[in-house]
């Protein structure tokens, strides 16, 4: 490159470095204290008003910036080009800070140096950005950072267990892969892409246990031995957090903040998406939504539930989907793993009380039950044309977040779901033409994880002033997603009839009777339906 490229090159830095900044949603005042330096230092390095090759105190602090707003290789080398720093002069942890993740190979006469080496240093990274983090708050922690700390958290364990192998050290049984229903991801006939189509053949019959505690499935205990954690589970339905005895949040309890750029992914994932996203995007738009970063709870220093949300398309989460039990990525020792093996640790941290954030795209998708005047619980079968769970029964309906659109590409604008609430009242309008002023009252009970897809799922129970005959009314004649659903039913919500229900052959949605369960908890209280289940098992037992 001859001596104008190369001052051309030095200018670009500062626009780069801007650019970086401005997509993490970051200030300059907040990335000054991120990085300990100065909003004066940073608009400095902004102008190339620091001259070039960077030394001493100024390259630390370029590494520090861009252990924070690089988000993948590609970015971290460009970013290393424009600032004129060789790559190959990094040093180890240098590397590491911008994203050159190290790999050791197994049974190599130095992994178990390497290994150590390794240990101290993400040791030593993970304890600098949880102490930046402290300072600033972790409410307030940027999404950048977040992901930073639970990347780093992610590969220390990883070299962990790797160490406990190599010194037979005392450690829990890894988790059994569990038998996973398989997923087609070719185009059946109409060009659908159906995902779970046989799910919960086996599963699903009736509940396997009398005790509230047991009625997990195998799915749904490995991913909470995977994360290290023990939660409530329904079949496949996770919870990882609740109001306090399931009476509910209501909109006033609930503060959502929405980000305006899309929280970045694992390099890896994102180079996945791009070689899987050409088998989707012929049959399907890519409509944006959002996706869970934090979930701040009200029993911290709030008193009120903090959701911070980020935008997500449809592409960047079902390139993914469909693939999360293959062997398509690499493990720090080479070996193949599936995306739920790598990251599925992550998939139930989102409180910023963690500091982490989950590290698998997933959506937010709201799990409403309705409730009649007459007091009927609404069932609805899923069409068999929609692209997750055709066929299940579903207690009442699901939705997608959705984010707004300008109405571009000859289609409508879309004003986007300002909150959890406004997104099941949407619903509520396309599934069964019902409007606002028909709600009662409406509540989030709890949050949710689902095994196969990941989605954050909000149950979200909505009582209306409409007897179940107006509203099955409405959906065969005036509901705009009328074709989603394909059999309209209905389950009286006294505490026997809805058990009852629970035991029966019933081809569920994965949340389905984690729903019916949360709906009696608000209704009857936890000690009174756990004995009513129990009482019911011992019957079917006899």
């Amino acid at each position: 490159m001859g001596i104008l490229g190369k001052i051309w090159e030095m200018k670009d830095f500062g626009t780069f470095l801007c650019n970086l900044r401005s997509s993490a949603g970051l200030s300059l005042e907040e990335l000054a204290k991120l990085v300990e330096s100065s909003k004066s230092t940073l608009s400095r390095l902004e102008n190339n008003d620091v001259p070039q090759p960077f030394k001493g105190s100024i390259r630390k602090l370029i590494i520090s910036i861009g252990e924070i707003l690089c988000t993948s290789k590609r970015e971290a080398e460009r970013y290393l080009a424009l600032a004129n720093i060789n790559q190959a002069l990094l040093t180890e942890t240098e590397e590491i800070q911008l994203g050159f993740t190290p790999r050791i190979a197994s049974d190599s006469s130095k992994e178990t140096h390497h290994l150590e080496r390794l240990e101290t240093i993400y040791q030593q990274l993970l304890r600098q950005l949880e102490t930046q983090e402290a300072k600033l708050g972790t409410s307030n922690s940027p999404p950048n950072l977040k992901l930073k700390i639970q990347e780093y958290t992610n590969v220390l364990k990883e070299i962990q267990n790797r160490l406990d192998k190599v010194y037979h050290r005392e450690v829990l049984s890894e988790p059994v892969i569990p038998y996973t229903i398989e997923m087609p991801y070719a185009a059946p006939p109409g060009g659908r892409i159906v995902v779970g189509y046989q799910y919960g053949g086996e599963e699903h019959p009736v509940l396997k246990s009398s005790s509230l505690y047991t009625l997990a499935s195998s799915n749904a205990r490995w991913l909470m031995q995977l994360a290290g954690v023990e939660r409530f589970a329904v079949d496949d339905c996770i919870i990882f957090a609740n109001s306090t005895d399931f009476e509910g949040w209501e909109p006033k309890d609930i503060k959502t903040t929405i980000l305006t750029n899309p929280l970045p992914i694992p390099e890896d994932l994102e180079e996945l998406q791009r070689e899987k996203i050409a088998a989707i995007e012929k049959h399907y738009f890519n409509a944006p939504h959002y996706r869970l970063v934090s979930a701040t709870p009200a029993f911290s220093e709030l008193d009120y539930l903090k959701i911070t949300l980020a935008p997500i398309g449809f592409y960047d989460y079902f390139s993914l989907n469909p693939f999360f039990d293959e062997p398509l990525l690499t493990a720090l020792d080479g070996s193949k793993i599936s995306i739920r093996q790598k990251y599925g640790n992550t998939a139930l941290t989102y409180s910023s009380t963690d500091k982490g954030t989950s590290l698998i795209p997933a959506p937010v998708s709201i799990q409403c039950l309705v409730v009649t005047e007459d007091e009927q619980i609404i069932l609805m079968q899923r069409s068999p044309s929609v692209a997750f769970y055709p066929d299940h029964w579903s207690a009442s309906f699901e939705e997608t977040m959705n984010a707004p659109t300008t109405g571009q590409d000859n289609t409508p604008p879309q004003k986007g779901d300002a909150d959890f609430f406004a997104g099941a009242i949407r619903g509520l309008d396309e599934e069964f033409a019902i409007p606002e002023k028909a709600v009662q009252s409406i509540k989030v009970l709890s949050l949710n994880v689902e095994y196969l897809t990941l989605s954050v799922d909000p149950i979200t129970l909505i009582k209306l002033n409409l007897e179940a005959d107006e509203i099955k009314q409405s959906w065969l004649l005036r509901a705009r997603h009328r074709d989603e659903a394909s059999k309209f039913a209905l389950l009286p919500t006294d505490l026997t009839s809805v058990v009852d229900k629970l035991f029966s052959r019933t081809l569920w949605h994965p949340t389905a009777r984690m729903r019916l369960i949360q709906f009696l908890f608000h209704t009857y209280g936890i000690d009174e339906v756990a004995t009513a289940i129990k009482e019911k098992r011992k019957a079917v037992q006899v």
